[in-house]
């Protein structure tokens, strides 16, 4: 069969050649003949000469997925090397320090570990894949995915999770039979995670860090978790020896989630309370201060389009939080909106402090954990922003 040829329109070859992995349809000739399926598809500017390989899809407005600017096309030996690769780097992420046991992990982050479309969460011995629409879905080899992760991780089970649909589902496609719940251990706290029922992939796997830094800043005080799904975040402020914690959550099942995770860690039943409530409102009303306000909200903008009024949403709920801190308290906020930008983040960041009439010092800035990596040349990919402030 003959390998699918595309040109570019423009000349991207330095763009290519810098990292950059995504390519649209608007700068790129249609095939010389219709393609029905997502494939791999040799990449040639306008003089015909070679400049990458890539997945092709015809289903999306993002036509082409970079994998190798290799003159040879990849075959499963490469994409084998590149799994060994992303696995490598997690080595530091992966703990079994008593104490600091840490067995749930991105194994795979798409276009940040050259696998593009492709992402793998791993939770204890349980991987779960996901493919970044129809094209990557009819583009990865399954099976060889399966086979890898079963042969070269301490995973038993490999399940496909659908992505974004709504019939949102899940599939064992290789090893033995599992639970769709299952404990994983993360800086060595505990959390029941539901593989077909939790967000994503299961759990927030990218907040560990900052969940963790919380911990080390939660002694004594009381912390209020708004938009808490599972309760990650206040888990970690009762490691810390929070006085007293709160969840709220407009999910019963979360917040249910939370309440069982703080028993399991053998936290104090009497300093945390769990509230479904819609967030939003109940700051309307709220008249307790708090030492520290966390505020995780649900992503606000899914396209460009979306962003004006994302930014009005973050800087209003980020206000009305700023607004329940005690002089002197604390603040943290975040964003998983990835048409949010770093520079977008900080604008709200100052425009919802000078609307609740608050100045602060940043404590610290964070983003996504070393499990996320991303192209230095894509900066897309650094979704999670998260900012940690100290307030008058």
């Amino acid at each position: 069969m003959a390998r699918l040829k595309v040109k570019l329109t423009r000349n991207l070859r330095r763009t290519i050649l810098q990292g950059h992995p995504w390519i649209y349809s608007d700068n790129v000739a249609a095939p010389a003949f219709k393609v029905e399926q997502a494939q791999m598809a040799q990449v040639l500017d306008s003089k015909n000469e070679h400049v990458a390989w890539a997945i092709y899809d015809p289903h999306s407005p993002l036509s082409l997925r970079i994998i190798s600017t290799n003159e040879a096309p990849p075959n499963p030996a490469f994409f084998e090397k590149r799994f060994e690769r992303a696995n490598k780097l997690r080595q530091g992420v992966r703990c079994a320090t008593p104490g600091r046991e840490t067995d749930a992990y991105r194994l795979f982050n798409g276009e940040g570990d050259l696998l593009p479309g492709l992402i793998c969460d791993v939770y204890n011995k349980i991987a779960v894949i996901q493919f970044d629409g129809p094209g990557p879905t009819e583009f990865w080899d399954k099976n060889l995915i399966t086979q890898w992760i079963l042969q070269n991780t301490e995973c038993k089970t490999v399940v496909e999770k659908t992505r974004r649909s709504p019939t949102r589902s899940t599939e064992l496609i290789g090893g033995e039979s599992y639970d769709n719940e299952v404990v994983i251990h993360e800086n060595g706290a505990k959390f029941e995670v539901n593989i077909e029922k939790g967000q994503k992939t299961g759990f927030f796997l990218d907040q560990r860090e900052n969940r963790d830094h919380v911990r080390r800043s939660s002694e004594g005080k009381t912390v209020l978790n708004l938009f808490s799904y599972t309760g990650g975040f206040s888990i970690y402020a009762g490691l810390g020896n929070a006085a007293k914690v709160a969840s709220l959550d407009v999910s019963r099942g979360a917040i249910e989630s939370a309440e069982k995770s703080w028993k399991m860690n053998g936290l104090d039943p009497a300093k945390h309370i769990g509230l479904c409530v819609d967030v939003f409102e109940y700051l309307e009303t709220a008249t307790e201060l708090w030492d520290h306000i966390l505020v995780d909200p649900p992503s606000m903008s899914h396209s460009e389009d979306q962003n004006k009024t994302a930014k009005f949403k973050y800087i209003e709920v980020f206000a009305a939080a700023a607004k329940r801190v005690k002089k002197g308290g604390e603040l943290s906020l975040s964003s998983c909106s990835s048409h949010i930008t770093h520079e977008d983040f900080f604008e709200i960041t100052n425009e919802c402090l000078s609307l609740a009439r608050r100045k602060g010092q940043i404590l610290r800035v964070g983003g996504q954990g070393p499990d996320h990596p991303f192209p230095h040349a894509c900066h897309e990919f650094r979704y999670l922003q998260f900012v940690h402030l100290i307030l008058d």
